[in-house]
């Protein structure tokens, strides 16, 4: 084995280890949890639902004579 095929071998087994670190490292990590909606954000994502569901209603109802 010459010193050219010796010296790339061992880059290439650095770098593939050096990757291989990056990667399992950047995985392993687990995201922050989010945090329980507060009553207000409740309160106010069901005032949208409801205030959408009755425009689509609205839009949907059979005319009356």
């Amino acid at each position: 084995m010459d010193w050219s095929n010796a010296r790339t071998q061992v880059i290439v087994i650095m770098c593939s280890a050096f990757l291989m670190g990056a990667t399992m490292g950047g995985c392993s990590s687990t995201p922050e949890p989010q945090p329980d909606p507060s009553k207000k954000d409740i309160q106010q994502d069901s005032d949208r639902f409801f205030n959408k569901m009755s425009q689509e209603e609205k839009g949907h109802q059979a005319p009356t004579r």
